[in-house]
């Protein structure tokens, strides 16, 4: 279990999540969530019984704690590592006294059992104190008198304290054994090929993605540096209009009729730039429906959605656009989100607008694209060594992918539906330069950063992949970043974003991303995924 794993967790238990972040948690409180832990973890452990059971907790849950393959090893050491890290991962990131309770609640800041005691001994004893615990002046107290603890046990320790590793690795391979160990991205190196379709890509390779072909990774270094005016204040820009929001905090399963603003740590718009202080908001139509309020971006641009955070959701669900208008200066945006069997279901999204850059709106029909057979077609307007994002866009579930040629861009979908796709060359999908972006797609081994370093592709099983940026995130962490990813290349995928961090180790992100093939079993694909966040 991971300090990400339990955050899943707690996404379905907002009730057990309220009362830990209250400091009111007794042990009934643990127990419950340690018990949605097991479930969670059922899910890799191959018993064919849980894999048919549905989605109703309690049996689940029931049927956990009895079946031998299911059932955790060691129920109270998982338990206590709940108890343990519960109260970090439900702290309020953007309070700097609060962040005193992550800190200390993370293993990844652990170096040996001399820390670890007295740290676990304060994180309980707080925990278990009620109202002081959300008392940032007591906790000060205690970090001071930990830390007094930690140097006197230390000193005479003849133990050689090893340095540990900062990337968290965010979730276990399935089988493997229970770790929380980081590590950073390896250096740029030698480059390996991209990850292919078939068995034989080995579980827990790392792929380096190289410059493109024809160009050194010194060239492409060089190249790649931010551009002058990357620094400049609010207020210096140019004309592009971009926004993005995703949905934290359970927004997506508000009720139906009830308006929403978004978590304004998790969104940002360039009218910002201009101090209105207006935030993007959300209204719940019906399940799986929304209205998203983008406001001050004007009419024209293009706008992407798709599932965000999908922790807990290892189907292939997804979310789409399925219609815009607008109102005044603002931009309403209908969205979609489906189950894997095609029908309707809460599920949280992220959603991206960029006025700027080369973009296809499809609607049936658009100047330079050709309908090449059922869901497939020719983007005969762009093209080259760029990138390529598309999503679906209707009433009706679709899942869309690309192919970036020389001279065409091809979009291939699995049903007749909409879309739109957004374009670029060395640069981000919003065009603005002042603000930190990625983007890279692994089956051309294509990708840009504005700060030019190379991010680490690791297939760590069958469809899942994890993407390692090292420097890109927000060093302040908020307002925080946003992802796009889809599938791309020529086999019949679909890929998903699985989570994103740019929190635990900024300005380091750690982007994880699911793939499946239209059965909806995991299967390996290439990806496109465009990265993005406040300047």
């Amino acid at each position: 279990m991971t300090p990400e794993s339990l955050a899943a967790v707690l996404d379905t238990m907002p009730e057990q999540r309220q009362v830990i972040a209250d400091g009111e948690a007794t042990a009934e409180t643990y127990e419950a969530v340690a018990l949605r832990v097991a479930v969670f973890e059922a899910r890799d452990k191959g018993c064919t019984e849980f894999a048919v059971m549905g989605d109703d907790w309690a049996t689940l849950q029931d049927h956990v704690m009895t079946c031998p393959i299911c059932k955790p090893a060691d129920p109270k050491r998982l338990r206590e590592r709940v108890e343990y890290l519960a109260p970090g991962v439900v702290a309020v990131h953007e309070d700097e006294d609060r962040k005193l309770l992550a800190f200390l609640s993370s293993p990844a800041r652990v170096v040996s059992d001399v820390v670890t005691r007295p740290v676990r001994a304060l994180t309980d004893l707080m925990t278990k104190a009620g109202p002081m615990a959300s008392d940032p002046q007591i906790w000060k107290a205690a970090v001071a008198v930990v830390g007094l603890v930690v140097f006197l046990l230390a000193v005479p320790s003849s133990e050689r304290v090893e340095p540990q590793d900062e990337r968290v690795e965010a979730a276990p391979l399935p089988g493997s054994p229970e770790h929380t160990a980081a590590t950073t991205p390896p250096p740029a190196g030698p480059s390996a090929p991209p990850p292919t379709a078939g068995p034989t890509v080995t579980s827990g390779q790392t792929i380096i993605v190289p410059a493109p072909p024809g160009t050194s990774a010194t060239t492409q270094q060089q190249q790649q540096q931010p551009r002058p005016g990357t620094s400049t204040p609010d207020g210096a820009h140019g004309p592009t209009t971009w926004a993005y929001a995703s949905t934290p905090d359970y927004a997506y399963n508000q009720a139906v009729g009830q308006q929403v603003e978004l978590h304004r740590q998790w969104q940002w718009g360039t009218w910002r730039r201009n101090g209105v202080e207006r935030y993007i908001t959300l209204i719940r139509t019906a399940e799986g429906a929304y209205e998203v309020r983008l406001p001050e971006v004007g009419t024209g641009g293009t706008v992407h959605v798709a599932l965000s955070n999908g922790w807990g959701y290892y189907e292939p669900a997804s979310c789409q656009t399925s219609g815009t208008r607008t109102d005044g200066r603002d931009l309403l945006v209908d969205v979609a989100c489906f189950a894997p069997n095609g029908t309707r279901k809460n599920l949280p999204f992220v959603i991206v607008f960029a006025s700027d850059g080369p973009a296809v709106a499809y609607r049936g029909g658009a100047p330079g694209v050709v309908r090449t057979g059922p869901g497939q077609y020719d983007v005969t307007t762009l093209g080259g060594n760029g990138f390529a994002m598309v999503s679906p866009v209707g009433q009706s579930r679709a899942r869309c992918r690309t192919t970036v040629e020389p001279a065409r861009v091809r979009v291939a979908c699995d049903a007749e539906t909409d879309w739109n796709l957004t374009y670029t060359q060395n640069a981000a999908i919003h065009h603005d330069p002042s603000a930190s972006a990625a983007y890279l797609e692994t089956g051309n081994a294509r990708s840009w950063t504005s700060n030019g370093e190379t991010p680490a592709v690791t297939r760590k099983s069958l469809g899942f992949y994890e993407v390692q940026y090292a420097q890109i995130g927000n060093p302040k962490v908020y307002p925080a970043d946003a992802v796009l990813v889809s599938a791309s290349g020529p086999d019949a995928r679909y890929c998903r974003i699985w989570a994103w961090n740019g929190y635990s180790t900024p300005p380091g992100v750690l982007v994880q991303v699911r793939c499946y093939d239209q059965a909806g079993a995991a299967a390996d694909s290439s990806f496109a995924l465009a990265y993005l966040r406040s300047p």
